[in-house]
């Protein structure tokens, strides 16, 4: 049985150990893989098999790609794992995977160039395919909308558009019993 991490980490700390992150001189300042991204695996014992990248740890220069570097965890019985024993994803470390050329449909080395968009004049990072100069887009992860719903704690959009104060120049918008508290700096009441 194979669980999602997200469900790993509130189950047991033996299916989900913490990460030991490297030290801040040791990790990677610019990124060319991130989530979503198509990549294959080049060393390692799932070698040049293609996935898509779910989890990035930058702490750890390693990344999670789905369905790959598959281990078994003992873990307690519950209902979501009777046998005790559940599939999950090894992080790989990140010089271990390569972006798969859009254009060539291969395993690529990526290099960064800045671009001005002409319209806007917005600069950004792109990333592009070493071998054929193929730009590679970065895929936008909206997996979160997924899950919105409308609470009880939510603000009716009619009641955030209704005007409920009045500022008045010279009158302070609170009383001013209040507006001394607030400017006294040690919280003293006269």
């Amino acid at each position: 049985m194979r669980l999602h991490r997200s469900i790993l980490k509130s189950t047991s700390t033996r299916a989900m150990p913490r990460d030991k992150t490297l030290p801040k001189h040791l990790r990677l300042g610019k990124w060319k893989i991130i989530k979503g991204d198509e990549v294959v695996v080049i060393s390692g014992k799932d070698r040049g098999q293609r996935g898509m990248v779910t989890e990035v740890a930058r702490k750890t220069n390693s990344v999670y790609v789905r369905g790959l570097k598959l281990a078994f965890k003992t873990v307690p019985k519950t209902q979501e794992s009777p046998t005790g024993k559940i599939q999950k994803e090894m992080p790989i470390h990140v010089s271990n995977v390569a972006l798969v050329d859009p254009s060539t449909n291969q395993p690529t080395k990526v290099r960064l160039a800045s671009y001005v968009d002409p319209e806007t004049g917005v600069k950004e990072k792109r990333r592009y395919a070493v071998g054929t100069g193929t730009y590679i887009p970065k895929k936008v992860d909206l997996s979160y909308q997924k899950t919105w719903r409308d609470g009880v704690l939510d603000t009716d959009p009619d009641a955030v558009q209704k005007v409920t104060f009045n500022a008045v120049p010279g009158i302070p918008p609170f009383p001013e019993d209040v507006m001394r508290e607030i400017k006294n700096r040690y919280k003293k009441l006269f």
